[in-house]
């Protein structure tokens, strides 16, 4: 399938592109086990340019592009499958390393997709917000709940409530001062939709942390983080999306810290570092 589309596309594609193009069909069963900043490094061109090669492919980012090429040489039945290329019969080291090359994908791939102006503009809504309100559904939600311990040790006002009842409840009590949170790999969860729907009405700032392209939540929010979109819908364990999206929390929460350390901050460190001394003594 991925032979087709490269000589289907070939000639819509820009000299890059094409180099890139023809590298990946050289070199298929090495580009298995490659990231993309690896490919992006051989071939020397930016990780923007692989991804948009990948979107006039057709995929939604490269690890889509290489599940497709692991599905095309010949790997187990699908009842064999557990998800993407691990299956049933692996060995305890093979699905490690399997699990290793899902995560290190997922994360080059969410740093390759991060405008720092959006970045900015996120960090900045949060310090400049009185109160704030995070919500996601299921492995969202965990998500949602270590950026809202994260938030609380910066000293935010924030609260990420599991029940959307309970969020839209408080969502209602706010204003332009404040900001709801939302927290979405497929970007039409229904309660999140609600949230972001109540916020507008009430000219509250949103922030959408989901997978890039149309959805819902991100036509609603006032601004998106965006996380990769290759996630198989068939998936048991959110594997690519949950490491996404802690790795723009990530990126969000450090960027904060460093933004408000100041001597209440440097104290705070301080404070904790002389009680783990003390515990160790």
């Amino acid at each position: 399938m991925l032979d087709v589309k490269l000589r289907e596309m070939n000639s819509s594609l820009s000299v890059r592109e094409r180099m890139v193009a023809d590298y990946i069909q050289a070199n298929q069963v090495s580009l298995k086990n490659m990231s993309i900043q690896t490919l992006a490094k051989i071939n020397s061109v930016s990780t923007t340019t692989i991804l948009r090669l990948c979107h006039k492919l057709g995929y939604n980012g490269f690890s889509d592009l290489k599940i497709d090429l692991i599905s095309a040489s010949g790997s187990p039945k699908k009842d064999d499958v557990l998800q993407e290329d691990i299956h049933l019969n692996d060995a305890v080291e093979t699905v490690n390393a399997k699990i290793l090359a899902i995560e290190k994908s997922s994360l080059d791939e969410t740093h390759a997709i991060m405008k720092a102006e959006q970045l900015e503009a996120a960090t900045r809504l949060i310090r400049q917000s009185n109160k704030i309100v995070v919500y996601g559904a299921g492995s969202s939600g965990l998500v949602g709940k270590e950026l809202e311990y994260q938030l609380i040790k910066i000293k935010k006002d924030v609260s990420c409530h599991l029940d959307s009842t309970i969020q839209l409840s408080i969502v209602n009590t706010l204003d332009k001062n404040d900001l709801v949170i939302i927290i979405s790999h497929s970007g039409e969860n229904h309660d999140g939709v609600r949230l972001l729907t109540a916020a507008q009405a009430l000219g509250v700032p949103s922030i959408a942390i989901t997978r890039m392209g149309q959805s819902r939540i991100s036509a609603l929010a006032s601004m998106s983080l965006h996380t990769i979109a290759s996630e198989s819908a068939s998936r048991l364990i959110p594997i690519r999306s949950k490491i996404s999206q802690l790795s723009v929390i990530n990126m969000l929460v450090t960027n904060l810290f460093i933004q408000q350390y100041d001597e209440r901050l440097l104290k705070q460190v301080q404070n904790r570092a002389e009680r783990i001394y003390n515990q160790k003594k």
